[in-house]
């Protein structure tokens, strides 16, 4: 089996304890295996490199062949072409070699085709080297060889460019970083939105936890609120997540607020502010409605919503994520895209929450029922639920489809296949990863199977879902992958 290299690059932290993909990658050289592609699962980074990981790409990377000869600092390089991709793991081969390895396409041995001559100037410590099992056959010309190589195989072919560099470097610049506060939706009570601080950044995801300096009453232990900060909180979440409002958004929308004297005073200004077209008054550490701007619906269609329209709901507050639910817009926000939404029944309006429209949660009326999945009716419900009865019986029409996250083309949906490898962020413990598969496929949701643990721990995950990752990416941050149940 070929060797599989070590990632080089500057994590936030050392996991010693995490799960490698070693086996499976193997498997993959007989194909025994098959895992989801970096563009199938988009905007995984911060920066995109769909059309970077795929088959027959070419690019530089570390000769190792040479390097106990090699002193101060020298490095010896060779192109290396994508035989096959396997997230961010691609089983590479050396050009004119059978010489085969896998490796990380964003460690810092992966260079763009060019790297190295357009550096040697600068830099004296990199230069070309044949490998060990052509070079015999090569030494008395070297240089020849060197430059048929890239005219022969190389020129004219598909190879990184000289924006990866860049783009990698890229993804070390965060969004966000620690210590900055946002409005942070109670898991508990989803009435309530809290003052909350970001701890730790990883890529899109962060740590974001209520101090108690910021919360006007006591903390509960961890096991009776997720959220509240202690040493061993974690509530990890992605930049985008719908528990995550800018400061100001509860004060702007009339929503309870629990927080300090001073902070309710603070975000009254800036409600008072935006409500007159004026610069709000933030402070240094405050994260902006700029900050976590979404794309503005238009006037029009946002015309097209009306109170009790229903769909039905992948509820994001819920611990067990396999089934969908019926839901409706109870009310609107006034921040620009936001309703109120909540699951029909006598609890609706005390288990409601805000939410963008554009989400990876809420789908038309008949999803479940045409893709295979069930639909749970709301609580109280006698008989056998029928959407066509149901909405004659409430006097409700469904919400319009157009308004619903739009439709993935039909290639990009054909990426996605049953038995394919993932990295999947667990949705009840958000601060987990874990090695999953896809088990099944209903339309744009996918059925996710936590390696080792049984079906009953299923989650589904829409394709866009930020919570679905390809294989390489806690490696890449230094994120612990959780080994799988056994």
């Amino acid at each position: 089996m070929s060797e599989i290299i070590p990632i080089v690059q500057k994590s936030r932290k050392s996991e010693k304890n995490t799960y490698k993909w070693d086996k499976l990658l193997h498997e993959c050289e007989k194909r025994d295996a098959t895992f989801l592609s970096v563009d199938a699962v988009r905007n995984s980074l911060l920066e995109n490199f769909d059309e970077l990981v795929e088959n027959g790409v070419a690019f530089e990377f570390k000769n190792r062949d040479f390097d106990e000869h090699l002193e101060g600092g020298l490095e010896a390089r060779w192109f290396a072409k994508i035989i096959k991709a396997c997230g961010y793991r691609v089983l590479a081969e050396f050009v004119g070699t059978d010489d085969r390895f896998w490796v990380h396409m964003l460690s810092k041995e992966v260079h763009y085709f060019g790297y190295t001559s357009e550096t040697v100037p600068k830099n004296e410590n990199s230069f070309y080297m044949v490998p060990k099992s052509i070079a015999l056959d090569n030494e008395e010309d070297i240089d020849t060889f060197v430059q048929n190589t890239i005219n022969e195989s190389l020129i004219g072919k598909p190879c990184l460019s000289s924006t990866f560099k860049k783009e990698v470097d890229q993804i070390s610049v965060q969004k966000f970083r620690p210590g900055q506060r946002l409005e942070l939706l109670s898991y508990n009570n989803s009435q309530e939105i809290r003052v909350a601080r970001v701890q730790e950044v990883c890529g899109r995801r962060m740590n974001v936890l209520v101090d108690q300096k910021d919360y006007p009453r006591e903390l509960e232990e961890p096991d009776d609120d997720r959220q509240a900060g202690n040493p061993d909180a974690q509530f990890w979440i992605d930049q985008g997540s719908f528990f995550i409002f800018p400061v100001g958004f509860a004060a702007v929308n009339d929503y309870t607020l629990i927080a300090k004297k001073d902070y309710v005073e603070h975000t009254s200004k800036i409600a008072r502010a935006i409500s007159k077209g004026e610069e709000p008054p933030y402070h240094e550490n405050d994260i902006t409605f700029e900050m976590l701007a979404r794309e503005p619906i238009d006037a029009e269609k946002w015309s097209k919503l009306e109170v009790g329209q229903k769909f039905e709901l992948l509820d994001p507050l819920s611990q067990q994520f396999k089934d969908l639910h019926v839901a409706s817009i109870l009310s609107f926000c006034q921040t620009n895209g936001y309703l109120i939404i909540g699951m029909d029944g006598p609890q609706a309006m005390e288990e409601s929450f805000p939410i963008h429209v554009d989400n990876v949660c809420m789908f038309p009326v008949g999803y479940a029922e045409k893709y295979g999945l069930t639909l749970a009716p709301p609580d109280n419900f006698k008989g056998d639920f029928n959407w066509e009865e149901y909405l004659r019986k409430e006097n409700a029409v469904a919400m319009p489809l157009e308004m619903f996250r739009p439709w993935p083309e039909q290639e990009r949906m054909n990426k996605f296949e049953v038995g394919m490898h993932l990295e999947a962020a667990d949705m009840c413990e958000n601060q987990l990863i874990c090695p999953a598969t896809i088990k099944s496929i209903h339309g744009r949701l996918i059925n996710v199977n936590f390696d080792g643990w049984d079906e009953e721990y299923d989650e589904l995950y829409d394709i866009d879902s930020h919570d679905i990752l390809p294989v390489g990416w806690c490696e890449f941050y230094g994120y612990k992958l959780q080994k799988p149940k056994t």
